[in-house]
This record gives structure tokens, C-alpha cells and sequence, in this order.
């Protein structure tokens, strides 16, 4: 349960860093005011920054090999969230590569309470 809350704190960064990388370039590009500046970036950064520490602490509970391949469901959270916040639904062949590797995920947990 743990690994599958911070793949969607990974998400919503992901969904942040994306925003901030649009209002970056909007200010400028990569401009060092443009980057101190953006909202989105420092909000990015500190959801990244609780995610690494929210990391830490799962590896303390779990062996990495059955936390990471779980962590990677981030990319499924990010594409729900995508699809949710910013109306943008990724194509039915997208789904079905989540769908697989969910699968493949549910198959490496077997063994292994996560």
C-alpha cells in the first residue's frame, strides 16, 4: 500500500514538473529568473523532495526488489491524473501497455506482501 501512495505522489510530480516545464518556457525558458520565479517548479521540487524521503522510509520496510517494480505504477497514476486534471486521455493502446505492465507488476508481488 505504501509503495502504490508514493507512485502517485510521483505522479502528481510528474503532472507539477510538467506544468512548470510549460510556465518556465513561458517566462522565458531557461532562465535562472524564469526558474525561480515558476510556482509550479517549487512545488514540483518539494513533491519530489517529500517523495525522496517518503523512499527512504519504504526501503526501510521492504526489499527494493519487490518495492521498486511497484513504484514504477507511477506512470499509471500519472496518466489517470493526466487524463482527470488536464482532459487529455491517452489512446486505448497506451492503456493496454499499462494494463500489461500492472499485470507483470501483480505477478512480481505474488510472493510478497507490498
Amino acid at each position: 500500500m505504501l509503495t502504490l501512495l508514493f507512485a502517485m505522489v510521483m505522479g502528481s510530480g510528474q503532472l507539477v514538473l510538467s506544468q512548470a516545464s510549460k510556465e518556465v518556457f513561458a517566462l522565458g525558458g531557461l532562465s535562472v529568473n524564469a526558474l525561480l520565479t515558476s510556482k509550479w517548479l517549487w512545488l514540483g521540487i518539494f513533491i519530489y523532495g517529500f517523495a525522496m524521503i517518503f523512499w527512504v522510509y519504504i526501503l526501510s520496510r521492504f526489499d527494493v526488489k519487490y518495492a521498486y517494480p511497484i513504484s514504477s505504477t507511477a506512470i499509471f497514476f500519472t496518466a489517470i491524473f493526466q487524463a482527470i486534471i488536464q482532459r487529455n486521455m491517452p489512446s486505448g493502446s497506451y492503456w493496454l501497455g499499462l494494463a500489461l505492465v500492472v499485470a507483470g507488476l501483480v505477478v512480481l508481488s505474488i510472493d510478497k506482501k507490498i
